[in-house]
């Protein structure tokens, strides 16, 4: 059996997020902080439906370089699982909620799991691999503002995950054209992805600034109205072009210092290798 390399590099670092309970990691951005907490409540539950889905499809895959880079995929999104679902339980010593929010997305992915084909759950999962690395390039090219003055674990944990979907950007997208071409599952499944995430996310972040006290004052309100009109601003554009007839996630251009962190950051193991 031929062995094929893949360029994605599977990191495993560890992060000491049992420090960083407060959940306002930066305590100058309380919405922005809240609204990266919300998102990453859902990471421990869809990055293994994600693992799921790939490796159902593994049998169709046949061009071993594909089925090099999926085995990688897999293998970070298990780690970034890991590393967020600690981040979370530290969150819940002063947000206890949280767990509810969380069991809600948890059943409501296995139902998906149960209920719906492996053409759909991949371009759910093709869909959900655009807003991810979207906002891996925003964060690249904001990181500055957001990580000033920040919890530095947590910044590190964000940019280790942004910098590692960049890198798989690729491949739920190519798996997915792998098992179906049809250009309406396609678009239907980035259209689910962007209407769980926003359902997911909204009342997580409503209760965390209940929770510090900051949901009724104006300021905050209008505050977490230009996080949502910066995440539109730019979200919109990437789910523009993936609904162009010709697009491939190769064609997204790199954030500037993302080639620099991966060349700081090829530690723990060489390349994954998968099975041809």
């Amino acid at each position: 059996m031929t062995m094929h390399e893949s360029n994605i590099q599977v990191r495993r670092p560890r992060f000491e997020v049992e420090q960083s309970g407060s959940g306002l990691w930066n305590p100058k951005l309380p919405e922005l902080s809240h609204t990266l907490n919300a998102f990453q409540l859902a990471l421990p539950y869809l990055e293994p439906y994600f693992i799921d889905a790939i490796k159902q499809a593994q049998g169709q895959i046949k061009d071993p370089q594909l089925a090099a880079d999926a085995y990688a995929f897999c293998a970070q999104e298990a780690n970034h699982a890991r590393e967020h679902k600690r981040y979370c339980r530290a969150l819940q010593k002063k947000y206890p909620r949280l767990k509810d929010f969380e069991t809600n997305i948890q059943q409501s992915l296995l139902r998906s799991r149960k209920r719906d084909s492996i053409e759909w759950r991949l371009a759910f999962t093709a869909g959900y691999e655009v807003i991810t690395a979207q906002v891996a390039r925003w964060l690249f090219r904001c990181g500055h503002e957001w990580f000033e003055g920040a919890d530095p674990h947590i910044a590190n944990l964000m940019t280790w995950h942004a910098a590692e979907e960049i890198e798989h950007r690729h491949v739920a997208y190519d798996v997915l054209r792998t098992v179906s071409r049809s250009y309406s599952l396609r678009a239907a499944g980035l259209v689910a992805a962007f209407a769980k995430t926003y359902a997911d996310m909204s009342p997580v972040v409503t209760y965390m600034l209940q929770v510090d006290g900051l949901a009724d004052q104006p300021e905050s309100r209008a505050r977490r109205r230009k996080v949502r009109r910066d995440i539109l601003t730019e979200l919109a554009p990437a789910a523009a072009r993936y609904l162009l007839p010709g697009y491939h996630p190769s064609k997204e251009a790199e954030p500037a210092g993302y080639a620099q962190w991966r060349r700081d950051h090829a530690y723990d193991i060489g390349p994954a290798r998968g099975a041809a």
